[in-house]
């Protein structure tokens, strides 16, 4: 059973004062630390360290209802992170959390890979705010490697149809300029 408690005023406030965020959902984890879903972010562990990981970097989050974890993966300076945090139950953070990355997605396209099965698919994100630059992730099905010839042609091709899709094809000599991978 999850059990709420409302989140320190000293958080939401240094939370609101430093970034401009508006707080919509906080949890403690098991071992007592807060952790914070806001318009722009997720917070993790808001009252000590402070994770701040933008919505649109958060390439997954998943719910395990057997351990009582949620697992969050974002790419952030050509990374992939990982972080797991234990709850007592899902509570109102998991549900934002779902709904804030959807709502970062704002186009996606999938091309195949050469005459295979495999597709690389480019998913193009802003800020739930509608705030920042658009960023563009590339994902690739299992096997796929980015060094490919034919993957790279499928990603150009997808990264186009977006581009299209959203009305804002980029200049050639400019790539990379407003994406990250």
């Amino acid at each position: 059973m999850v059990t709420v408690r409302k989140i320190p005023r000293t958080i939401r406030r240094a939370i609101e004062s430093a970034h401009s965020e508006r707080v919509l959902a906080a949890q403690q984890d098991v071992s007592g630390r807060w952790h914070v879903g806001t318009d722009a972010a997720l917070h993790l562990a808001a009252d000590s360290d402070d994770l701040r990981v933008p919505w649109e970097q958060v390439e997954s989050l998943s719910w395990d209802a057997e351990a009582s974890t949620v697992t969050v993966h974002w790419g952030a300076a050509d990374a992939l992170h990982r972080e797991v945090v234990a709850f007592d139950g899902a509570g109102r953070l998991v549900e934002l959390a779902r709904e804030r990355v959807d709502a970062s997605i704002v186009a996606r396209a999938s091309e195949r890979v050469g005459d295979g099965r495999e597709t690389a698919t480019v998913v193009a994100r802003r800020s739930p705010t509608r705030q920042g630059p658009i960023t563009y992730s590339y994902l690739l099905d299992k096997g796929l490697s980015s060094d490919d010839p034919q993957v790279r042609d499928a990603t150009a091709r997808a990264l186009a149809s977006v581009q299209d899709d959203l009305g804002v094809r980029a200049d050639p000599g400019a790539a990379g300029a407003d994406e990250t991978g």
